[in-house]
C-alpha cells in the first residue's frame, strides 16, 4: 500500500515542475513573434480561462482521492473500457514527453559538453539518465520529493535573479505601452501556444493517495501555483518583449535574455538552468506517471491473480510500485535510445486535451448526482472549460486526429484481449 507522503509543498512542486520544462526557454521569441507587446498579456487572459480547467481537477480531486487520477475519474463515470482507453492513451503521452524531454535536457548540456551529444556519447547518457531516474524513484516517494525539492530551488532562482536584475536595468519611460488588440486569427494561433505552455498541470492528481488531506491540499495547490506561474510567465514575456523585442535570438531565447543581461556568464547560467528545469519535469513525471499503471493494476484494468498483476505491487522497504517505475523508465529509455517517440509525439498533446475534456464531463456527472446542487458558479465553471478544451481540440492537426484514433483502436483491442484472457475459465 502506497503511503501519503506528499505535502502541500511537495503538491505545488509537482504542479510547478509538471508545467516549466523545456518549453519555457522556446516559448518567448515564438510568442513575440506571433503577437508582438501583447504576448504577454495573453499569458494572464488565457492562463485565467485555462484555470477553469485546473478547477475542474481540484474538484475532482475532492471527490475521488485515489492514486490514478483520470485513470480512476474515468473509471467513476464511465466505467472500466474508458478507464483503460484513458490510461492507454495519457500512459503514451507522458512516456512520449519523458523520452522526448531526455534528448532536450541532453541538447542544452550539450552547448556545455558536446560529448554528449554524439552518437556514442548520448547513448550513454540517455542511460545514466534513465537509470538515475529509476533509482531515485524506486528508494522512496521521499527521496524522489527531496530531490524534486533541491531541482526545483535551483530551477527557479536563475529566473528570480533574471526578472529582478531584467526589471532593474530597464528603462520603464522607454518601455512601450503599445498593447493595441491583434487579428482573431493571430490571438488564436497565440492562445494554443498558451494553453500548450500549462498544459502537465494534472501531474499532481494522479499522486491523490499519496498526498496528505489531498481534499485541502490538491486544490490549493492547483489554483495557487497554477495562477503563480501564469503571473511569472507574464513577467518572463514582457521582460523579453521590452529587452529582446521581436528579433530572432540566435540561440534560445532566454539564454538570449541573460547573455543581454548578464553577458556570456548569464547564458551559461541559463543554460545550465534550462538542463535542471528539465529534469525536474522529468522527475515529475516519472513519479506521477508510474502510478497510472499501478492504479490500473489495482483497478483491475489490467488482469492477473486476484485482479493485480505484479504492475501493482509496492516495494516492502520503500512503498513505491517499483515493477512500474521501472517498466515506465525502460519504456522511456527505450523511446529515447532509439528516437521512435517522435511519432506519437504528434497525438501527445491532443491525447492530453481529450482527456481534460472527458474529466471535465466525469465532474459535471458528479455534481448532478450530489443530494445538494453547488453554486450556480460552480455548476458553470466546468462548462467555460469544457468550452476551452473543445476549441483548443478544433486546432488540432488532422494528422495528430489520425494517430490518436489509431492509438484507441490499439488500446480498444488491448482491453479486448486483456479482458477475454481475464473471463477465460481456469
Amino acid at each position: 500500500m502506497l503511503t501519503r507522503s506528499i505535502g502541500g509543498i511537495g503538491a505545488a512542486l509537482l504542479v510547478l515542475n509538471g508545467l516549466i520544462g523545456a518549453g519555457i526557454f522556446a516559448l518567448p521569441a515564438k510568442m513575440a513573434g506571433e503577437l508582438g507587446a501583447f504576448s504577454p498579456w495573453i499569458f494572464l487572459i488565457f492562463g485565467a480561462l485555462m484555470l477553469s480547467i485546473v478547477w475542474c481537477f481540484g474538484q475532482l480531486a475532492i471527490h475521488y482521492q485515489e492514486t490514478g487520477g483520470p485513470v480512476i475519474y474515468a473509471q467513476r463515470g464511465f466505467g472500466n473500457s474508458a478507464a483503460f482507453q484513458t490510461g492507454f492513451i495519457y500512459y503514451l503521452a507522458r512516456a512520449t514527453a519523458i523520452a522526448a524531454n531526455m534528448h532536450v535536457l541532453l541538447l542544452y548540456a550539450g552547448y556545455v559538453w558536446p560529448e554528449l551529444n554524439t552518437g556514442g556519447g548520448k547513448s550513454v547518457a540517455i542511460i545514466v539518465l534513465t537509470s538515475l531516474l529509476i533509482i531515485v524513484n524506486i528508494v522512496g516517494l521521499k527521496a524522489a520529493m527531496r530531490a524534486l525539492d533541491t531541482i526545483s530551488a535551483l530551477k527557479l532562482l536563475p529566473f528570480v535573479l533574471l526578472i529582478g536584475a531584467g526589471y532593474w536595468q530597464l528603462d520603464f519611460t522607454m518601455a512601450s505601452v503599445d498593447t493595441a488588440v491583434p487579428a482573431l486569427d493571430t490571438i488564436s494561433a497565440g492562445a494554443l501556444l498558451t494553453l500548450y505552455a500549462f498544459i502537465g498541470f494534472e501531474t499532481v492528481v494522479v499522486t491523490s493517495g499519496e498526498t496528505n488531506s489531498p481534499k485541502k491540499t490538491i486544490p490549493r495547490a492547483l489554483m495557487f501555483t497554477v495562477s503563480g506561474i501564469a503571473l511569472f510567465y507574464f513577467c518572463v514575456q514582457w521582460l523579453y518583449w521590452h529587452t529582446v523585442g521581436p528579433a530572432k535570438p540566435d540561440s534560445a531565447p532566454l539564454i538570449a535574455l541573460a547573455d543581454i543581461i548578464f553577458g556570456k556568464t548569464g547564458a551559461l547560467v541559463m543554460t545550465l538552468t534550462a538542463v535542471v528545469s528539465v529534469a525536474g519535469n522529468l522527475l515529475a513525471n516519472m513519479i506521477s506517471t508510474s502510478r497510472l499503471t499501478y492504479s490500473m493494476a489495482h483497478q483491475g484494468l489490467i488482469p492477473g491473480t486476484l485482479g493485480k498483476t505484479w504492475l501493482g505491487k509496492v516495494h516492502n522497504r520503500f512503498d513505491t510500485p517499483y515493477l512500474s517505475v521501472l517498466v515506465l523508465g525502460i519504456f522511456a529509455g527505450l523511446m529515447a535510445l532509439s528516437g521512435s517517440f517522435a511519432w506519437l509525439a504528434i497525438s501527445s498533446v491532443l491525447a492530453r486535451l481529450v482527456v481534460y475534456a472527458m474529466c471535465v464531463v466525469v465532474l459535471i456527472k458528479a455534481q448532478r448526482q450530489l443530494a445538494h446542487p453547488p453554486a450556480i458558479i460552480k455548476q458553470m465553471v466546468p462548462f467555460i472549460a469544457l468550452g476551452v478544451c473543445a476549441w483548443a481540440l478544433t486546432q488540432s492537426s488532422t494528422s495528430a486526429w489520425l494517430f490518436l484514433m489509431g492509438e484507441l483502436i490499439v488500446g480498444a483491442l488491448l482491453y479486448i484481449a486483456l479482458n477475454r484472457k481475464k473471463r477465460r475459465p481456469v
